[in-house]
């Protein structure tokens, strides 16, 4: 029997439309790109790692590039070329000649659709790469629903393959490493429990095999990183290295002015590192660990996912406060 009064299961749905690029972006140099420099998260989020986005119109030699800036998980130079059409060759070997010029490890062509033989150049590129560069294509869309604002939507297309990388590194006449293929192991475990208990905690999906790891990018210079050091600890950190190295020492000390609040905010006490004579300083908490002991794991990373959340709950706000200064002002540096 059919209750008549009863409230629809599904409430009524609006379709998502596509609007034409040109609509929101009428030039690609003067208004898709200065956009992307300005909005460089909706890039983050899609290519899945931390990066920073310096500057637009960057010249090589006699060419320009779109935007130039840094891949922050991976610390290397990263590119972006962009293009508010189909892929075409000319826009493949601007692509190729900027990264040579920059000696750029992650390159990223954006483009409004991509042709499948220019997928196919991108995912050869990654093959010839292997762990050495990254090369990603991402579709830009632009769509609405009802009377929406318009939202940009960066499809990721082409990536490098971790499968074919980690298996490329298997063959090879070295080889993984066990620690390298432990810490491999180790970060994508902690990985896979953060995107699922805590989503949006980091822009970082692929692991590395490295001891250590950026997780997150309050600002310039400024990294709460991770990783397992020598005297058997694994720690959760604020890594602060801007240059010059004066900087870095102004940054620090103006934290620890602020230490009582920080602690307090945190519920813990903090090592505050100046790690005199080095560029860098740093502010850290410590638990014992060992890689080598696996049945650990699962505790390390409880420990580990607990602190990174207070870290940047605390230290987001308290680096972003910062005066601008002691990132600009010459008389630092």
């Amino acid at each position: 029997m059919t209750n008549e009064s009863s409230e629809p299961i599904v409430q009524r749905l609006s379709r998502m439309e596509f609007k034409p690029l040109r609509e929101v972006w009428p030039d690609e140099a003067r208004h898709f790109t200065p956009w992307l420099l300005e909005n460089s998260e909706y890039l983050a989020e899609s290519l899945g790692i931390d990066l920073e986005l310096e500057v637009s119109e960057h010249a090589i030699g006699a060419f320009s590039l779109d935007l130039f800036g840094r891949d922050v998980t991976h610390e290397c130079p990263l590119i972006v070329e962009n293009q508010l059409e189909s892929t075409d060759h000319r826009h493949l070997g601007q692509l190729l000649t900027y990264a040579a010029g920059t000696d750029a490890k992650t390159v990223v062509w954006i483009s409004a659709k991509f042709r499948d033989e220019h997928r196919q150049a991108l995912e050869y590129l990654n093959d010839l790469a292997g762990d050495n560069a990254r090369f990603f294509g991402i579709e830009v869309q632009v769509a609405v629903i009802a009377d929406s604002p318009p939202a940009p939507l960066l499809n990721l297309v082409v990536q490098p393959s971790d499968w074919r990388s980690q298996v490329s590194a298997q063959r090879s006449s070295a080889g993984l490493s066990n620690s390298k293929a432990a810490y491999q192991s180790f970060w994508g475990q902690y990985l896979d429990q953060v995107h699922e208990q805590h989503p949006g905690l980091t822009n970082v999906r692929s692991p590395q095999g490295a001891n250590w790891m950026n997780l997150n990018f309050p600002r310039k210079g400024t990294y709460i990183t991770s990783g397992f050091i020598r005297s058997g600890k694994l720690t959760c950190e604020l890594y602060i290295d801007v240059r010059p190295a004066s900087r870095n020492s102004a940054i620090f000390e103006a934290l620890l002015r602020n230490q009582t609040e920080l602690e307090a905010a945190l519920g813990t006490k903090l090592l505050w590192d100046r790690m005199e004579g080095k560029q860098a300083c740093r502010i850290r908490l410590e638990h014992e660990a060992s890689i080598a002991d696996e049945e650990s794991w699962p505790s390390l990373i409880d420990w580990l996912m607990k602190w990174q959340v207070a870290f940047k709950k605390v230290f987001y706000p308290a680096v972003q406060s910062l005066d601008d200064s002691l990132w600009t002002d010459p008389e630092l540096g």
